[in-house]
């Protein structure tokens, strides 16, 4: 190999660890299309391979996270419509995961289920984004979640740290036009308040700040402390009083979006936690969450066994 083969073959190397250590997300893409079977399957592979690129390799923050740190991103995409070869009606869920320190689990952090996501690609296009220029409904839905899970995750960390991931979404939102998806955008849908209005709304409505405040003791204060032997009695009884502030929240504001997508997210890691908590912390624990999740009471129940 001459000294110029050299030369690249460094450069070439320096440039994919540098592509790796400015990773925020490891993403994975599903993409079920058989609702679209007169398109050609090739375009939804290039659909899937430009989506992980596009959140793999984008600099979304100016902090550079450690391998351990990166939060696993899930984003499935049913398409339910093919209205030409490059304009789609999809349903799309969203699930993004924080690791928690000190172990090899991975509490998940948000999910969602939009299921108003309309949007157009062609076979071979490359997906371009500006924060406060409307490009695409795509790289828009994208970015839009992206900036939300990076607030909440900055919010586990430090109280209400996501802000300016927030303000980034809401940016992205304030600049999509009105006639674009607008099942999917606007406050007034047949979607009510799951619609990504309402969903930064929230996050950004001084009257659910609480709530977010009540992240960083759910996480930093719970989970991360729970994988410590002498502390996980304490990062169960921040995790109780977390969901105390969150039950409050709920009361003030009957019914938010926030407060659907908290426990749609952790309904499962919540028993698995308090289960073993004793019979009158289970108790208390099984209030809460019947106040704030009724429609799965009875899965609640065992908590009172």
């Amino acid at each position: 190999m001459n000294i110029i083969k050299k030369i690249s073959c460094l450069l070439l190397f320096v440039h994919c660890c540098f592509i790796a250590q400015a990773q925020d997300f490891i993403t994975t893409v599903s993409i079920n299309a058989q609702k679209a079977q007169t398109i050609d399957n090739k375009a939804f592979d290039n659909l899937k391979a430009v989506i992980i690129e596009f959140m793999n390799t984008r600099d979304w923050i100016e902090d550079n996270f450690e391998p351990e740190e990166r939060i696993e991103l899930n984003i499935v995409i049913n398409i339910e419509e093919a209205a030409s070869q490059t304009d789609f009606r999809a349903k799309m869920i969203i699930q993004a995961s924080r690791p928690i320190y000190n172990s090899g689990y991975s509490s998940v952090l948000f999910q969602n289920n939009d299921n108003q996501f309309t949007f157009s690609f062609a076979e071979f296009e490359r997906l371009d984004f500006s924060e406060n220029t409307f490009t695409s409904n795509l790289t828009s839905t994208l970015a839009f979640y992206a900036y939300v899970i990076l607030g909440m995750d900055y919010d586990s960390f430090s109280e209400m740290g996501g802000t300016p991931y927030l303000q980034k979404a809401q940016n992205i939102l304030n600049a999509v036009p009105e006639n674009v998806d607008p099942q999917g955008w606007n406050a007034s849908t047949v979607t009510a308040n799951r619609s990504r209005f309402w969903i930064i709304e929230n996050l950004l409505n001084a009257r659910m700040q609480n709530m977010r405040r009540a992240m960083y003791q759910y996480y930093m204060l719970g989970l991360d402390r729970i994988a410590q032997e002498d502390q996980t009695g304490k990062g169960l009884d921040a995790i109780l009083k977390a969901l105390e502030v969150i039950q409050e929240a709920n009361q003030s504001n009957p019914g938010t979006v926030w407060v659907q997508i908290f426990m749609d997210a952790k309904k499962d890691e919540l028993l698995n936690l308090f289960q073993v908590a004793d019979p009158s912390t289970r108790r208390k624990v099984y209030g809460i969450l019947v106040k704030l999740d009724g429609s799965h009471a009875n899965e609640y129940r065992v908590l009172l066994q």
